[in-house]
């Protein structure tokens, strides 16, 4: 029998809609708790709710889960969490229905450089895998993702509601590994992109070498800018944030070929490195954007690309895009910071050259007396003595180029080496140097040109055949005029 205060508690929980209510299962001790608030729950009201949630974690839902990540890079670390988690990564063939029959196919083994030497490799499954606690198997494959196509590692499977939270647990430990254990960031890598500007999954970035450099050697001028306004805020990032200097900085490195461009990317490239700063050399200068992007998800970074005046110098759509590619896709937080290189300034097209679509313009020029010194003395090694007198050499060999200097020094060596003796004289570099300014004189001579107009002129004399010297004076004048209406056309 029960006591009135026990009846009184059952009307009032006829009054309640449990079936309504969300109620939640708590694991804990070894008793069933019911529910008490508002009312206390009846027990066919508690064994409705348990049927309810257990139909509910049986209920199969669709699980899409995206690495932000370059792909393989998520695929390095997909199978490292696996391991980190189960012990192991389980791949399974997976068995497709098709009109023919069955069809079966077998997990895809990748792989994927991790450093730039040979043995710097590991193999890699994508495919179907079977997780502990998920009854079907679940996809991890690299797939087409968001714009046209863009791809990216996709976790994805059909599983129980319950199940659910395996995959979750899974996916986010992928991405703390792409995070603090990723195989690119803070390294010194090769992008490739195809002839769209997108990345080339085909070709996956290459690692460089950056173990053997050479000190960089410019006049004291320019030095001091690389130094400055490139080389400080990678390696004093925290006294830059102090005073407000943003990471986010855009150089430009301009000057005619032979200059250093390329050898200050290597320098900078070992000093990323060095710094834990993801360096990013494009082989194209049309992915820019993409190499942007990259760096946005591998920050901090330096992209470097070469060769800007190839879309700059028109102010079409794709230097338009460029503009806008620099001024939006990497924001004033970012640390990304973005060094290009080019060979023609005049050939920017001046919207590019403003400050804030770039910081600084870094003039690099042909080396004068004292810096072919220190040239000479990098490129011969201890094949010159610290105190040689290479002031002849020097004075010959003021304002060529790096390149033609290291090849004195080679042709120097070959004169060493035929009389004899182990060290290099300043008689050695001095013949070497006055052979090299003759090579130079030879190719770049001033080549007689044949305007536009003598080549219609003469086009012209071969249609009439031989005449006189005046027929062939007035046919030259012709020829001008019709070159000069045709110019003022065009232009107008």
């Amino acid at each position: 029998m029960l006591d009135k205060t026990a009846i009184e508690a059952n009307e009032a929980a006829k009054k309640v809609n449990w079936g309504r209510l969300d109620t939640q299962i708590d694991y804990y001790g070894k008793a069933i708790t019911l529910p008490d608030d508002p009312t206390k729950m009846p027990l066919n009201s508690a064994i409705e709710a348990l049927q309810r949630l257990q139909q509910q974690e049986m209920q199969e839902v669709r699980v899409h889960e995206v690495i932000d990540a370059y792909p393989l890079d998520a695929a390095v670390a997909f199978v490292k969490a696996c391991k980190n988690l189960y012990g192991w990564a389980a791949p399974v063939t997976e068995v497709v229905k098709t009109f023919f029959g069955t069809q079966k196919n077998p997990p895809q083994i990748i792989s994927v450089k991790t450093g730039h030497r040979d043995e710097d490799v590991v193999q890699c499954p994508i495919g179907d895998f079977k997780l502990p606690g998920v009854e079907s198997t679940v996809k991890a494959i690299i797939g087409d993702y968001g714009k046209k196509d863009a791809k990216a590692f996709l976790i994805h499977a059909l599983v129980r509601q319950k199940e659910k939270h395996i995959l979750l647990e899974l996916a986010n430990e992928t991405r703390r590994i792409v995070k603090e254990e990723s195989i690119y960031r803070g390294k010194a890598i090769r992008l490739s992109v195809d002839y769209n500007g997108e990345l080339d999954l085909s070709d996956p970035p290459t690692f460089l070498d950056v173990s053997q450099q050479n000190p960089l050697v410019f006049d004291d001028n320019i030095q001091r800018q690389i130094d400055d306004y490139i080389i400080v805020p990678l390696t004093k990032v925290n006294h830059c944030r102090r005073h407000g200097v943003s990471a986010q900085r855009k150089a430009l490195l301009e000057g005619p070929f032979g200059t250093g461009k390329s050898e200050i990317m290597r320098h900078l490239a070992a000093i990323c490195e060095q710094n834990g700063v993801t360096f990013i050399l494009l082989d194209k200068i049309q992915g820019l954007k993409s190499a942007l992007e990259f760096g946005v998800r591998y920050a901090p970074a330096l992209v470097s690309g070469e060769d800007i005046d190839r879309i700059t110098e028109v102010r079409d759509e794709e230097a338009n895009d460029l503009v806008n590619t620099i001024d939006g896709v990497v924001s004033k937080t970012s640390k990304v910071m973005t060094v290009l290189t080019t060979n023609h300034v005049e050939k920017i097209n001046q919207v590019m050259l403003r400050p804030g679509r770039l910081d600084v313009i870094i003039s690099l020029r042909p080396p004068t007396d004292e810096a072919v010194k220190r040239l000479l003395m990098v490129f011969a090694g201890d094949l010159l003595s610290a105190d040689a007198d290479v002031s002849g050499a020097a004075k010959e060999l003021s304002g060529q180029i790096p390149a033609s200097i290291k090849e004195c020094v080679e042709r120097a060596k070959l004169s060493m080496i035929g009389r004899g003796d182990t060290k290099i004289n300043d008689n050695d570099l001095v013949l070497a140097a006055q052979t090299m300014k003759n090579h130079l004189a030879l190719l770049n001579r001033e080549v007689a040109k044949e305007t536009p107009a003598e080549r219609l002129a003469k086009s012209l004399s071969e249609v009439v055949g031989n005449g006189s010297g005046d027929m062939l004076k007035s046919i030259k004048r012709i020829a001008e005029d019709t070159h000069e209406t045709l110019d003022n056309y065009v232009n107008n």
